[in-house]
């Protein structure tokens, strides 16, 4: 899926749908009273048949919608303006992307930005963003013999900031939101592998591609013998049980001026399947 940042007005955006708020009760948000004053009240008549109530994760899709550029137009309940918190913005994203791929909107506009969460900034509410919308729309079908069929997917959304100074941090926000979404992704297509596919070697085999496909990221397997030099015995006892030798694998990120980080997992083999699992840097893996 991809995702870009742009700033204008949303009665101008040309657009399959364009995405506003609005808030409990019956309370259009900023982008959404542009769009009903381009359009001559026509959101506002909307709310006062009580199409929409604005409570929290219901949405209401309108077609052809007056005033506006967009061929579509998606109404997303907040609820309570004040009362939004992390949890409550996650729900309005993640409502709001399923509608869209559930509509098959192929590319969309999204004003949900704007919303004001407690004791959030406007990159955190872009990365966040990302991060929801990436998770929505994760399939876990890697081993699926007929995937299945999406009519129309949704492939793009447009994310929205107030001015033109802000597109800078918002492109930035989006690049941390896709890479965080990477890293989720992995994890679950690693656990949703059965045993016999992803065993401690083919963990550490992943986790060697990932050192080269980022040069910041340096990774070193500890096998066997090098855990029985180590003397660690209890950890070796465990696979001992299973034809899969336990591997450890250590992971350092040198980016940054800030601290190197040194993280260590291991992936040990039970008779029946392998665990992956993170665990506290210790000696005599950390510096």
């Amino acid at each position: 899926m991809e995702f870009s940042i742009k700033s204008g007005s949303p009665e101008k955006q040309r657009s399959a749908c364009v995405v506003v708020g609005v808030f409990e009760p019956r309370r259009l948000s900023p982008a959404a009273e542009a769009l009903d004053k381009a359009s001559d009240g026509f959101l506002s008549t909307v709310l006062r048949r009580g199409d929409m109530e604005g409570k929290l994760g219901k949405t209401l899709l309108i077609h052809n919608p007056q005033g506006a550029m967009a061929d579509r137009m998606l109404l997303v309940g907040c609820g309570r303006e004040r009362d939004i918190n992390d949890k409550q913005y996650r729900e309005i994203i993640g409502s709001a992307v399923t509608r869209l791929d559930e509509t098959g909107t192929m590319e969309a506009t999204c004003y949900l930005t704007e919303i004001n969460v407690k004791g959030r900034n406007l990159h955190w509410k872009v990365r966040q963003t990302v991060e929801c919308s990436r998770e929505i729309l994760y399939s876990a079908d890697t081993l699926k013999t007929k995937k299945d069929d999406i009519r129309r997917p949704l492939r793009k959304l447009i994310l929205t900031v107030p001015r033109r100074s802000d597109l800078a941090n918002g492109e930035l926000a989006v690049r941390e939101g896709e890479a965080i979404a990477e890293g989720v992704a992995l994890a679950k297509d690693l656990g949703n592998l059965p045993g016999n596919i992803c065993t401690p070697a083919y963990l550490a085999k992943q986790a060697v591609s990932q050192g080269k496909k980022y040069n910041k990221l340096k990774v070193e397997i500890l096998q066997q013998a090098q855990l029985e030099k180590l003397g660690m015995g209890s950890f070796l006892s465990v696979a001992k049980g299973s034809r899969e030798a336990p591997h450890l694998i250590i992971a350092e990120y040198k980016g940054g001026p800030a601290k190197q980080s040194r993280w260590c997992w291991w992936a040990r083999a039970s008779p029946s399947t392998p665990v992956a699992s993170p665990s506290s840097p210790r000696r005599p893996w950390t510096k």
